[in-house]
């Protein structure tokens, strides 16, 4: 049910305190949310609050978390992109939040205009298209040959494409400002994610009043220009694949796996990509194969997305080590989940929680690139990456984007807003000094500029670093909003891990049984179509080295049945997995698994995660073994 605002119902909205959040929303029509356990509003708002003439409403949904116990304020959670859907990420979010938080503070996300199924802007396949394609710096026709198809396609597959001059921030925060008055008008806690903080920052020097606290992690330093951003996190980026490198070359197990200096591998592999992709016959969980391409652009991507967080670190690491030794199917693999690709048919597909058109409606609009013929724009961000990219691995973050923004149909003004100045209110900072996409430096101009303001950095860690399980970001998050805690300096530093451990490739030693199993287990924490399942529906893939998994997901159980499956040359596996996760002390995985090949038998193999005890028996090679008994 839709709520439309007007001035009658402003003037006898409740102050916030006169009535429960729950109660609020019931006024206004809530219902369940149809994307997580939260409580949905749909406000109709003006479709141009910019224009003297509004010209109708458009549908804003925000879901809604009611306070357990006596609220202790709204916090308003901004997600990044932009294009980022806030409903579909709510529940996942609301899980990892700390507890007393969830239980004491009304908690709120919201779909942006541009995104969610109501005004989502998307178009999965041009997009998947694009991502993968190479965009030659070196032959600048067809460079913006392809990015003109790309945005041609992507305006043709669009379901609102009345929308794309209306989804800019500045009509957004005006959005979530009639929320806010419908729901009586509270001071509200606003946290933003990577583009969220540039959100937050615009809405609170827009409605200091209504700020009760601000929170910006990931942070985007408003004055700077579209060009001047992008410079800025690829520059940072180059310098953190470096590190992921000499962090690679200095762990035993990852140098083993390269045999080479990481760099030299990475650059090689990139070499013979530019010269032409590398063709694989993809294994399909229909069954045969397909013939496909792995590209330039998709190493340069997962290089990329590597860098956001610890285990997409290592993640890439072992896909690059594998490519290293001409398997390029891990690469590919990787590139598929990144990019959102089905790995079925290669081609993109729409994410409930990504809106990738609404990312340019929004950014094309907010920033201005330039003035003039899109051509002459284009060629001049050409020449400027030819100068800039110069000697970089990841060039293509550089440019590609301001490519499609030159002919983008709305490109925005060319003044930028005024540096974020806080308040009276509290304004906490966090960033990591490995941020890729929103990198520190920019939360140290912030921070310079900012009244009442704080820093937190994570060393090591990941874009965006609370709600991760990190205890330093976490901790003080909700000491600040349960209990007006500000932090206990200025400035304070945390630390974790860069990457997460290495875990060697699989199959170095078939004639182990043990290793076998393990080896099994480690394939399907590893496959990236296994970790980023949604669990819904059957799961059919393809091995690497043919064969096929199956998967089904219960309620606290996933079942996988191996067909003749080839995780590694020279072995094939028959038989089934079952791996629980009740959290009630019997989580762990069980194998009983039919192997053939150089050496074969029966394993049947028992991990408890509860225990972290483990046990092993079967037939190997013709002679039954049981779990071994170590010696000193």
């Amino acid at each position: 049910m839709r709520f439309a605002m007007t001035a009658a119902l402003l003037l006898l909205a409740r102050p916030a305190g006169a009535q429960d959040m729950a109660e609020r929303l019931a006024a206004l029509g809530g219902q369940p949310c149809a994307l997580s356990s939260l409580t949905c509003v749909t406000i109709d708002v003006p479709r141009d609050p910019v224009a003297g003439d509004p010209g109708g409403t458009l549908p804003v949904t925000f879901a809604v978390s009611p306070a357990k116990t006596a609220s202790r304020g709204v916090l308003v959670i901004v997600v990044g992109g932009p294009g980022g859907s806030g409903l579909a990420v709510a529940d996942d979010y609301m899980g990892a939040f700390d507890a007393e938080l969830t239980a004491q503070v009304d908690i709120v996300f919201f779909d942006q205009r541009g995104t969610g199924p109501d005004t989502g802007l998307v178009c999965p396949e041009a997009q998947g298209r694009y991502d993968t394609a190479d965009v030659p710096l070196d032959r600048p026709e067809a460079a913006i040959s392809i990015t003109k198809q790309y945005v041609s396609d992507c305006l043709s597959q669009l379901d609102h494409a009345d929308l794309l001059g209306l989804v800019d921030s500045d009509r957004a925060i005006r959005d979530l400002e009639v929320f806010r008055q419908a729901i009586g008008a509270p001071r509200l806690w606003l946290y933003g994610e990577s583009y969220g903080t540039q959100f937050v920052q615009q809405y609170a020097t827009l409605h200091p009043d209504a700020v009760a606290g601000v929170i910006l992690d990931g942070v985007v330093d408003l004055t700077l220009s579209l060009r001047d951003y992008y410079a800025a996190y690829t520059e940072a980026s180059e310098r953190i694949l470096e590190r992921v490198f000499a962090t690679c070359d200095r762990d035993p197990d990852c140098a083993a796996d390269m045999d080479a200096p990481s760099a030299e591998v990475y650059d090689r592999l990139a070499a013979r990509l530019a010269a032409a992709p590398a063709t694989v016959d993809f294994p399909l969980g229909s069954g045969g194969t397909s013939r496909r391409d792995l590209t330039a652009a998709i190493l340069e991507n997962n290089a990329f997305y590597a860098l956001y967080g610890p285990n997409a670190r290592t993640t890439f690491l072992r896909a690059l080590a594998a490519a290293g030794r001409g398997e390029y199917l891990p690469m590919l693999r990787l590139g598929y989940s990144n990019l959102y690709l089905d790995s079925e048919t290669g081609q993109g597909i729409a994410d409930p929680s990504w809106f990738g058109a609404a990312y340019f409606a929004v950014t094309c609009t907010d920033y201005a690139e330039g003035a003039g013929d899109a051509d002459a724009l284009a060629a001049a961000i050409i020449r400027e990456a030819q100068d800039f990219g110069a000697g970089k691995r990841l060039a293509r973050a550089y440019f590609a984007e301001r490519l499609v923004c030159a002919y983008w149909p709305f490109r925005g003004r060319g003044t930028r807003p005024a540096p974020f100045a806080g308040g009276d209110y509290q304004t906490l900072i966090l960033n990591a000094d490995t941020d890729p996409i929103t990198p520190v430096s920019m939360s140290y101009a912030v921070m310079d500029g900012v009244r009442n303001g704080h820093l937190v950095v994570m060393q090591g860690g990941p874009h965006v670093i609370w709600g991760r399980g990190l205890a330093c970001p976490d901790r003080i998050v909700s000491a600040l909003i349960l209990e007006g805690k500000v932090p206990d300096a200025p400035t304070q530093l945390c630390a974790q891990d860069f990457t997460d451990p290495y875990v060697p490739l699989s199959g170095g030693d078939p004639s182990d049984p043990l290793a076998v199993a393990q080896d099994v287990e480690t394939e399907l924490d590893w496959y990236p179509e296994i970790y980023n399942w949604d669990l819904a529906d059957r799961l059919r893939l393809g091995c690497d080295f043919g064969g096929t998994i199956t998967a089904d997901a219960g309620e606290t159980e996933t079942s996988f049945a191996f067909g003749d499956c080839g995780l590694w040359p020279g072995t094939r596996i028959d038989g089934t997995a079952q791996r629980t996760e009740a959290g009630k002390g019997s989580d762990g995985l069980v194998l009983d698994l039919e192997v053939s090949g150089r050496h074969g038998g029966t394993i049947r193999y028992a991990r408890s995660a509860d225990t972290e005890s483990w046990s092993v028996s079967g037939v190997w090679d013709g002679v039954a073994f049981d779990t071994p008994r170590p010696l000193p």
